[in-house]
Parts: C-alpha cells; sequence; structure tokens
C-alpha cells in the first residue's frame, strides 16, 4: 500500500508555532523538493538546494515576487506585484530586481553599508542603547520588546539621515509592511498598502529638508548625489531604498535582539559563559540568526525549465526557500536542535539569504545586535523569562509581540 504524502500548510501560520521540525525534518530526508499544488510551488528545505538556487538568481527570479502572496492574489492585483503596490509608482525595489540590474542598484546604495558609514553611527547608537538598558529596572518585570523594536529604528534613522522620529509611528509602518506576507485577504493587504503610505510622505519631506540641507554619509546624501542610468538617482527610487530600509531593516533586527534575550533567558549557563568570555559574542549573534531565522522563507520563480538534484522545475513554476529549516540541516549543523553560542558553524546560517540577494543591511545588524548584547551583559548578572512570551502569528516573520521578562543585576 502506497502512503500519500503528507500535507504541509506551508500558507498556515499556526504551523510554524506547533513544532514544524519533525515536519521539516521528513521533507529534508524524504521530500527535499516538496510539491505545494495550490501555488505550484517546490518547498526546499536543504541547505544545499536553497544554495544552490540563490546562486543561480537570474534563472530563478525574485522579480515574480517573494511572497505566498504574490502568487496567491496575482490575478487580483491586475498583472502587478502585490508587493509594487505597497511602495512608490516608478522605483525599483533592490529585494525584487534581478540581475545584473540588482548589481547596479545595490551599488548606488552601497557607500551608506561602508564600514566608514556604519562606524559613524556607532557612538550615537552605544549611547542610546547604553541609556536604554541602565533604565531598566533589577528584579522587575519589563516587556523586552519595546526596546528591541526601537533600537533598529534609531539606527535606521541615523543611518537613512532622518529627523529622530516617534518610533512608535515607524513601527507602525513597519508593521504594515509585514501584512504583505501574512494570512489577509486581498482587501485586507490593499488596506495596509494605503496604510504604508504615510512613510512614503514622510521621507518626501526629509528628503526637501535634505535638499536644502546637502551634507553628510547617510542613505539620502549618498542617494541624491550618486548617478543611476548616467543620470540623478530618481526621486521614486530615493523613496523607495529609505522606506525599504526603514521599514523591512526594522522588523528583521527586532526579531533578531527578542530572540537574543529570549533564548539567553532560558540557557543562564550560556549567558554566563557569554559574560566570562565576550569574544564568542559575535558567534552568539550568528547563532541566534540561525535559531530564530526572522524571515523564514522567500519565494523565487523559474524563468525556464531547470533540473536541481533530479527534480525538473518547469518555467513558471515556484521554490519556496525555507530557510528556517535550512538553518537546522544536520548535515551543516551537527546537533541542529541544540542552541549553542559557541557553535563555529553557525556562520553558515541562511538567516541573511545568500548569493546575489544576501540581504544588504546584514553589516548593519551585526553593528546593532552586538552593542545590545554587550551592553546587557555588563549591566546584568542574569535575566529570566517572567512568563511566556508571545509570539507574532505570520507566515513569515519569526518573532515576538510581547516578552515579559526579570533582568537582574
Amino acid at each position: 500500500m502506497t502512503v500519500a504524502a503528507p500535507t504541509v500548510p506551508i500558507e498556515d501560520p499556526h504551523f510554524y508555532l506547533a513544532d514544524p521540525w519533525p515536519t521539516f525534518d521528513w521533507m529534508r530526508r524524504e521530500q527535499p523538493f516538496y510539491y505545494y499544488e495550490p501555488l505550484d510551488t517546490f518547498v526546499l528545505t536543504r541547505h544545499a538546494d536553497i544554495n544552490a538556487v540563490t546562486r543561480r538568481a537570474a534563472e530563478f527570479v525574485s522579480s515574480r515576487g517573494l511572497f505566498l502572496n504574490d502568487v496567491k492574489y496575482a490575478d487580483q492585483a491586475g498583472g502587478e506585484l502585490l508587493t509594487d503596490s505597497f511602495f512608490p509608482k516608478g522605483g525599483e525595489q533592490v529585494g525584487t530586481t534581478d540581475p545584473p540590474r540588482h548589481q547596479e542598484l545595490r551599488r548606488v546604495i552601497a557607500p551608506a553599508f561602508s564600514p566608514r558609514a556604519l562606524e559613524r553611527m556607532r557612538g550615537t547608537l552605544t549611547g542610546v542603547v547604553r541609556d536604554l538598558v541602565r533604565g531598566i529596572g533589577s528584579g522587575e518585570v519589563t516587556d523586552w520588546i519595546p526596546a528591541a523594536s526601537a533600537v533598529p529604528i534609531v539606527a535606521a534613522t541615523h543611518l537613512i539621515g532622518l529627523p529622530d522620529t516617534d518610533v512608535e509611528r515607524v513601527q507602525h509602518w513597519s508593521d504594515e509592511l509585514e501584512k504583505l506576507g501574512a494570512d489577509l485577504t486581498f482587501d485586507e493587504l490593499r488596506a495596509a498598502a494605503t496604510e504604508f503610505q504615510g512613510l512614503q510622505r514622510y521621507i518626501v519631506d526629509s528628503i526637501e529638508a535634505k535638499r536644502r540641507s546637502p551634507g553628510g554619509e547617510d542613505l539620502l546624501t549618498v542617494l541624491l548625489e550618486a548617478e543611476l542610468d548616467q543620470k540623478k538617482v530618481s526621486e521614486a527610487n530615493v523613496v523607495m531604498f529609505a522606506m525599504t530600509m526603514l521599514a523591512a531593516g526594522s522588523d528583521t533586527t527586532r526579531a533578531l535582539l527578542a530572540g537574543l534575550v529570549h533564548e539567553l533567558a532560558q540557557r543562564p549557563d550560556q549567558w554566563q559563559r557569554l559574560r566570562e568570555d565576550r569574544s564568542l559574542v559575535p558567534l552568539a549573534i550568528e547563532e541566534t540568526l540561525r535559531w530564530v531565522t526572522p524571515a523564514r522563507a522567500f519565494l523565487r520563480t523559474a524563468v525556464e525549465d531547470i533540473e536541481l538534484e533530479g527534480q525538473l522545475i518547469r518555467e513558471g513554476q515556484h521554490v519556496y526557500l525555507m530557510y528556517m529549516a535550512a538553518n537546522r540541516d544536520e548535515t551543516v549543523f551537527p546537533d541542529p536542535y541544540r542552541f549553542d553560542v559557541g557553535r563555529a558553524e553557525s556562520v553558515k546560517h541562511l538567516s541573511f539569504s545568500s548569493g546575489a540577494h544576501v540581504c544588504a543591511g546584514s553589516r548593519l545588524v551585526r553593528l546593532e545586535a552586538p552593542i545590545v548584547l554587550n551592553a546587557l551583559l555588563d549591566e546584568f548578572s542574569a535575566v529570566e523569562l517572567a512568563a511566556p512570551a508571545t509570539p507574532v502569528v505570520h507566515i513569515i516573520r519569526n518573532s515576538w509581540t510581547a516578552m515579559p521578562v526579570r533582568f537582574h543585576r
């Protein structure tokens, strides 16, 4: 008797919160190219297969959508990506642009992420984090999520060259963008796109202010002075880059900073190990990125018939790169369900993807996270969960909406 393969509900956010790991183990072992028929999509769970796809960015393209909703609502969106409805007309999204244009766009924004530019903001960010951490009462129940949210927004506003702004307002815009990957109706997604336009107006106002007072190494200044196609970068692209960096970058870093505290609060031995040996901090960041995987998965589309490890993927079919499953691939990460701040191979995680589309903001994340973790280790001898954290219910985002903790001096 033939046993039918189980249905893997990749569009159900609750699947990811209800111990998906045995399913992912089975997929890697038995169905590494699991076919999800409703969206004509192959779900990839092995580290090597995902790497192979990301190295072939011209054949497995991003321009036909990164989210399952881009496929699900393709007909209702009327020929355009649902993602595009969130952004200004005429702007080019780095994440949904294919080579060679993708590299041209990254070249334009690269100076804003140079070591010199990032180092310039270290002092400011260190001061902000120090004040935030010192304001936490010893032994008091504290929700860590507002702090984890504030740090990346402050960092992004400085990097972009925006005036200090209301963290809650930017957080709202970030949450609206997050709805792109949520389990929502088409009308709900359209409403989120409309709400997200408030960020566009805010950035346009900031661009006008920057034109009146030019100078600096921030992203807006870099873009306003840069050339693309032998002419000045269009305002639509300037707005697009800034919107993406501020909104998309803040939620992933929030998830990482939340994950650091969540995992270390449950492992006092790992906390003490880090206090005694700060050289492990960078590896602890990478291990948390592996463990949390803030963005669980993204989509690619084949532009021609391609055979990958014996599996034929036809033109127009999609592959869903399940990074979270690949980050538990035992062929790359021995004993993958053990959280270890000293794990040397943690640097091989796919939480920033890989290949041409590796996250442009990864350097900024790796600047922010050690500042936060070192500040907490300096200030507190221990941390514990005061109550179970409340997870985000989402298809793509792995994070929390509340995390009651107690820090002890």
